[in-house]
């Protein structure tokens, strides 16, 4: 190939190569500036905002949709304070008689109390009890609970 055709190729090369990214460019930017022109926010009116808000709850509250439950619950008299008081007193004997009696299932309340022993009584006891075991022991009966656990 001849050197002189090379020399001259290289300079239009670099122009469309120039122009292709001038292209991709000005493509690229229209792709990001359009869109956001676009989603331009209006001028927004908080007042008219809210009070639409605020027709829309107050008409959701109105009409009711199933599966919601009743969003206005029923209403029930006032009560003055002396007649609560009146009615908690009423139930004052049942709350403490309940407290006091055995439910199954609830476990005991109130422990059985042990049996209080001296130090010594607690210190014979525990001897007597060592003392069977390694007549036990000696005897074969006690199972072992090594290696063989089960065999005996």
């Amino acid at each position: 190939m001849n050197v002189c055709l090379m020399r001259s190729m290289v300079p239009k090369l670099m122009v469309n190569n120039m122009k292709f990214q001038t292209q991709s460019v000005a493509l690229v930017a229209t792709l990001l500036l359009v869109p956001t022109s676009f989603a331009q926010v209006q001028a927004f009116d908080k007042a008219a905002a809210k009070a639409e808000r605020l027709v829309q709850g107050s008409e959701a509250a109105r009409t009711f949709v199933p599966g919601e439950g009743d969003p206005k619950p029923a209403g029930r008299p006032k009560v003055d304070r002396a007649a609560r008081v009146a009615e908690r007193e009423g139930r004052k004997p049942e709350r403490i008689e309940a407290a006091r009696s055995f439910k199954p299932g609830e476990g005991d309340p109130k422990p059985i109390a042990s049996i209080k022993l001296s130090r010594d009584q607690r210190a014979a006891s525990r001897e007597a009890k060592r003392d069977e075991v390694i007549k036990l022991n000696k005897a074969g009966n006690l199972p072992s609970y090594g290696e063989n656990y089960g065999g005996k």
